[in-house]
């Protein structure tokens, strides 16, 4: 029994084309034997290198992700102990900053108003405002937290606690606090609280720490930040209500306008002004529309750095390090990527069989 071996020509492109025609014996020998695919399929792996990138071990890719977490955990001690002085710095620095800005404020923006003022009554604006700033300089520095990680957080099971009955008649509704709006502040008064940052564990149970990654140590940075950028803001405004309490600034303007001046950059300012003030022109809402020229106290940080060299210096630190937790964030991607990648083709050799 023989066969026939032709090629089909003038068709769609291929690697080959086999056409047999054999006999029933034959044809049962070729689906006894069936082509060894896998063995192609691994030898065209190789052919192109794909078995080479396989070749690299989880482990030793965690060994180096390994690594990679205590080079984070040094450098956010780093943080840490850059911060630290820097806070010291940039409160001794605000406090100082404030004291200037009210100064130019009183004595070049608005000085017939401060000649009005009793002595008594300068001497109690001065003090309310020094009171202010060692505050700031207070809450700045407790700012700071020691950098923990993010501990993975497993959920209790627990059965829903049965609600005490209570006594109506001996424990009557209390009435929902709510948040007011501070229309003036009083010499007395203090600036609202600012939470501090630290990468704490929850109070809900807790799996054993895990390292600290680069991507929670950069959102430690900027929460930290951010909350320095807000303590300066809440300064200004407290400040400005002080001396618009004080009779400096103009009384017949609103509170959110000063809250505006206190926490906004606008690109309406009005000429050159001092360090740390802000002039506007604010157009009023009345039939006669008129302009009144505005300088405020709103603090920058920026600015603040530039006047402080010890300040400026600890910035400088701190901004090397953003660079290197940069370099190593990407570095941790990259590891993170090779090791899953690595996992996924384990994964696809340990499942393959052949049929």
């Amino acid at each position: 029994m023989g066969y026939w071996v032709g090629a089909l020509h003038d068709r769609q492109p291929i690697t080959y084309f086999l056409w047999t025609l054999i006999s029933e014996s034959r044809l049962a020998i070729l689906e006894s034997h069936p082509p060894r695919v896998s063995a192609q399929y691994h030898a065209l792996l190789a052919k192109n290198g794909t078995l080479d990138r396989m070749v690299r071990p989880v482990e030793q890719i965690e060994q180096e992700i390994a690594k990679l977490d205590q080079a984070v955990a040094a450098i956010a001690q780093e943080f840490h102990d850059t911060y630290k002085p820097y806070l010291a710095a940039l409160g001794k620095a605000v406090r100082q900053q404030l004291i200037l800005a009210s100064y130019h404020l009183c004595t070049q923006g608005y000085p017939e108003q401060f000649l009005q003022l009793s002595l008594r009554q300068r001497q109690d604006l001065q003090q309310s405002l020094q009171q202010l700033a060692k505050q700031t300089q207070i809450q700045l520095s407790e700012q700071l937290q020691p950098v923990r990680p993010e501990p993975k957080a497993i959920e209790p099971e627990s059965e829903p606690a049965e609600e005490p009955e209570v006594d109506q008649a001996s424990h009557p509704a209390e009435e929902p606090e709510t948040d007011q709006a501070i229309d003036s502040l009083p010499p007395s008064s203090s600036l609202p609280p600012s939470p501090s940052l630290s990468l704490r564990p929850s109070p809900a149970k807790q799996s054993p720490e895990s390292p600290i990654t680069p991507l929670a140590l950069a959102h430690w940075q900027d929460q930290l930040e951010q909350n320095i950028a807000e303590q300066l803001q809440n300064l200004s405004h407290a400040a400005n209500c002080l001396l618009q309490q004080g009779k400096i600034l103009p009384s017949q303007l609103p509170e959110p306008v000063l809250e505006v001046a206190s926490r906004t950059d606008l690109a309406s300012e009005v000429g050159v002004s001092p360090p740390n003030l802000l002039s506007l022109l604010i157009e009023s809402d009345s039939e006669e529309s008129t302009l009144t020229q505005l300088t405020a106290i709103r603090l920058r940080l920026s600015e603040i750095e530039f006047s402080d060299t010890t300040v400026a210096r600890w910035r400088s630190k701190v901004r090397t390090l953003i660079a290197q937790l940069n370099k190593l964030g990407r570095e941790y991607q990259k590891r993170q990527k090779e090791k899953a990648i690595a996992q996924a083709e384990l994964a696809w050799r340990s499942s393959w069989y052949e049929e």
